[in-house]
């Protein structure tokens, strides 16, 4: 049974190389052109070519010949850096090479290049990615620069990135509003086990490269995430031969993470082998006071816990290169994930000003957490013809949780006598999801020089049962508990197409796309005897245009209709009794919400290395799906999302990076302005709230003698409105020491997030006679030491080929092809590991 699958997977490979390659494609765009040679003039074979943007960002590449002669077709026009590598000669860096126009070869003659025997001063790339990279339809934040945030989590990540806010529960915000579709790599973080708030704080932040803000996406994204869309790309080591990445570190009140990345990786093949830990322990204390506005009679309830969000994360699979066209990846991804609590929580009720009545006090255990397995597969095929491409993925998702939920309940009286209790709860469950993602992508130019064409379908396919077993003693023996009991089954199918359409002419580029989304979910309640089914079949338009002005000054404008569908979670009737003060439900009947969002942006890049980037943005939400908070007579309340009849959004925001002292000293600043509305009218007549709200950040970079550096990282966020309420303002500083040394290999972080400790918020919530206050204390001071440390060489004789040592023979190495001389794939060659 074993033996099949590899010759099947053969099979597949050799019959795709058949297919790709029986079609021959022509070169469009420049060539770049030379030789290598030594000191002694003579041609260095098969040495490794990598043409770079000045960021350091590849942009293709390839391998001299037997003459040591070389090749780079289809370039754009611009400046470049080409570097050299290869087996016993030192690097060589070519810099300052200028392609005016698409039509031009430009050649570089002979290139000479020392033997590592006589190894002369290395010349080396001294430019580094820019934190901040702004896109048509997107930013880009490389906040592996983030060092205030090693050793944390993904939440400590985002937290840091501008226009993204992380709320105490963990919940992600972006531009202050809710609603953000969270994707790992391009795709749906189905491995997050559904529960994206907890998995985050248990996904290390070691483990992200890079953080994609997509505020206005265009047609080719899903339509749901009615704020944008935050893609988290993850490490990935793409360095020939072999390499590796080992990390450790621990932080205060036992949190600790580790982690290893390895790859083997020569021209055709690429294995890779990530692993990462994160165990993380935190105090939690609430406190809730629900006051009349009648008479002096209220509720005080306190809950103190401690929470665990720990996490496995591994990754194994292969990348290999049929030719220098085509390409596939398998991905198999292994997570275990654990998040929970204990805690005690006492209500207090005072029927009159300061007499107390009662103190109910509850003890509590809660806890979960999945066990997922993730299969892939990905194609990939360059259309050079077109300079385009064609892709294909197909991801099989499946996840186990076990819940658990035990509550010993006991009451008092004024004078501390027991009236009530031992009152025993007890409600293990579990849950099984399975998730399925297809989906084919087309890119190439078309019709016009510039016009590129885009078009794909998409498949989502989700399934759930969840069930549990819950019972209840109150002193007469174990019964079944009728309030906590419910079993679910949930199903979701999502169907889509795309296409889309942009062109460039003069300094104005333009895309306009459609996608169309047929949304299935069903769903049946198997102890409350329910069933109830949505279907929805909707077109999301998108239009962008850009205009580039004189000086490196570029102006965006964007319109696109998106949706906001509830999570499963917030649909599942499960009541949760965790705060004896406030009994929380999901909501079965919610619908999507609809979102229009109209965006202007304007971008100005200086020659002293600045970038500036203002956006003003409006939104309007049909269907709002926010938290209605009901006060019952008893002084509890009962929290229940629902649909609200609109919200309005509009404000200002400013992104920047300036250098105070090149390449020693640089600011990314963030602020933004935002005016909320919102109507509930169809809920509560009083529902309508509206109020202006903004938050800032700060990120100060310092570059020290002896490879240190040090930053600051300062969060503010102001006050905003809530459906019934509003949320006070907190901020915070984290700051970081960090040191390389062993020629750069090694890496050694001391970091204290919320040093001052001031990472506080507060909600005022008010209801028709009634106000609650509610106040969360939650462990943000944590201080971290991180080692990281990276291994391997560019020697490529792990797949055979030139060893050290011996003289190697041509036949070894020698491309079977001259197109595999040219393999090396869009991307950043850096890697970095994972």
């Amino acid at each position: 049974m074993y033996k099949k699958k590899p010759l099947l997977l053969i099979f597949i490979l050799v019959i795709i190389s058949l297919i790709s390659t029986s079609v021959a494609y022509a070169q469009n765009g420049s060539k770049i052109t030379g030789s290598v040679v030594n000191a002694k003039k003579s041609p260095v074979p098969y040495a490794t070519i990598t043409l770079m943007n000045n960021d350091s960002s590849v942009v293709n590449g390839g391998i001299t010949d037997d003459a040591g002669k070389f090749e780079i077709a289809a370039i754009k026009s611009g400046k470049y850096i080409l570097r050299i590598t290869g087996i016993g000669i030192t690097d060589k860096i070519v810099a300052d090479i200028t392609v005016l126009s698409e039509k031009e070869n430009v050649n570089l003659g002979e290139i000479k290049v020392t033997t590592s025997a006589n190894v002369l001063d290395e010349v080396k790339i001294v430019s580094e990615k820019a934190y901040m990279e702004m896109g048509i339809d997107k930013k880009t934040f490389n906040v592996e620069k983030n060092t205030t945030a090693t050793g944390g989590s993904a939440s400590d990540v985002l937290q840091n990135v501008p226009s993204v806010a992380v709320d105490p529960d963990g919940s992600v915000s972006l531009r202050g509003k809710s609603g953000v579709t969270i994707l790992i790599d391009g795709k749906p973080a189905t491995l997050l086990g559904g529960d994206e708030a907890s998995a985050l704080q248990s996904l290390p932040a070691s483990s992200i490269e890079q953080v994609e803000v997509i505020t206005n996406p265009s047609a080719k994204y899903d339509a749901t995430g009615m704020t944008g869309i935050i893609n988290i790309i993850t490490k990935k080591e793409k360095r020939f031969g072999f390499n590796g990445n080992v990390r450790a570190g621990a932080g205060t009140r036992d949190k600790y993470n580790a982690g290893l990345g390895l790859n083997l990786k020569n021209e055709k093949w690429n294995l890779f082998l990530n692993s990462n830990f994160r165990q993380n322990r935190i105090y939690r204390r609430v406190s809730t006071k629900v006051a009349s506005q009648t008479s002096d009679a209220h509720t005080f309830s306190y809950e103190d816990n401690i929470r665990i969000f720990n996490g496995f994360f591994n990754t194994i699979g292969a990348e290999y290169n049929i030719d220098t066209n085509n390409s596939i990846t398998l991905t198999q991804n292994l997570n275990k994930m654990r998040w929970g609590g204990n805690g005690v929580s006492n209500l207090y009720s005072y029927p009159t000003g300061s007499d107390l009545q009662s103190n109910q006090e509850r003890s509590f255990v809660w806890g979960g957490g999945p066990f997922s397995s993730s299969s892939a597969i990905d194609y990939k095929r360059k259309l050079k013809e077109r300079e385009g491409t064609l892709t294909a993925n197909t991801t099989f998702v499946r996840s186990w949780q076990e819940r658990v939920q035990e509550y010993v309940t006991n009451v008092y009286n004024s004078n501390d006598e027991l009236i009530s209790g031992p009152i025993y709860q007890d409600a293990p469950g579990t849950s099984t999801n399975t998730s399925s993602n297809s989906q084919v992508d087309y890119s190439a130019n078309h019709f016009t020089d510039n016009g590129k064409l885009e078009a794909g379908l998409k498949s989502q396919l989700f399934w759930l049962e969840s069930s549990n077993t819950p019972v209840i003693d109150t002193g007469s023996g174990p019964m079944v508990d009728s309030i906590l009991q419910n079993g679910y089954d949930y199903s979701q199918q999502i169907y889509a197409a795309y296409t889309s359409w942009g062109d460039k002419v003069g300094k104005f580029r333009y895309q306009a796309g459609l996608r169309m989304e047929y949304f299935l979910y069903s769903g049946t309640t198997t102890q409350l005897d329910q069933e109830y089914s949505k279907e929805f079949l909707n077109l999301f338009p998108s239009v962008f245009m850009s205009y580039e002005l004189p000086k490196d000054q570029s102006v965006y404008l964007s319109y696109t209709r998106r949706t906001d569908r509830p999570r499963f979670w917030h649909l599942l009737p499960y009541v949760d009794l965790s705060n004896p003060q406030d009994t929380n439900v999901g909501n079965p009947d919610l619908v999507p919400e609809f979102i229009h969002n109209v965006e202007l942006n304007y971008n100005k890049i200086y020659e002293q290395g600045h970038n500036i980037i203002v956006s003003g943005y409006y939104q309007y939400t049909q269907n709002l799906i926010e938290r209605f908070v009901r006060y019952n007579e008893d002084g509890r309340t009962y929290t229940q999302r629902r649909n609200l009849a609109s919200g309005i959004t509009y404000g200002l925001e400013l992104t920047g990076q300036i250098q105070l002292v090149k390449r020693v000293w640089d600011l990314t600043l963030n602020t933004n302005l935002f005016q909320n509305e919102i109507n509930g009218a169809n809920i509560d007549p009083a529902l309508d709230n509206s109020g202006f709200g903004w938050f800032a950040k700060v990120n100060s970079n310092i570059k020290l003698p002896a490879n240190f550096a040090f930053q600051v990282n300062y969060n503010y966020r102001g006050p905003r409105v809530l459906a019934q309420g509003r949320r006070e303002d907190a901020y915070w500083i984290d700051v970081a020491l960090s040191k390389n040394f062993w020629d750069g290999k090694a890496n050694l972080v001391l970091n204290v997030s919320d040093i001052l400790n001031t990472q506080k918020f507060a909600t005022n919530v008010a209801y028709r006679n009634s106000v609650q206050y509610n106040y969360t204390d939650k462990e943000t001071r944590i201080g971290n030491i991180t080692f990281s440390y990276r291994f391997g060489s560019t020697d490529k004789s792990p797949f055979g080929g030139k060893r050290r040592g011996r003289k190697a023979k041509s036949d070894d190495i020698k491309p079977e092809t001259n197109k595999d001389r040219d393999n090396i794939k869009d991307g950043d060659d850096d890697g970095g590991g994972y």
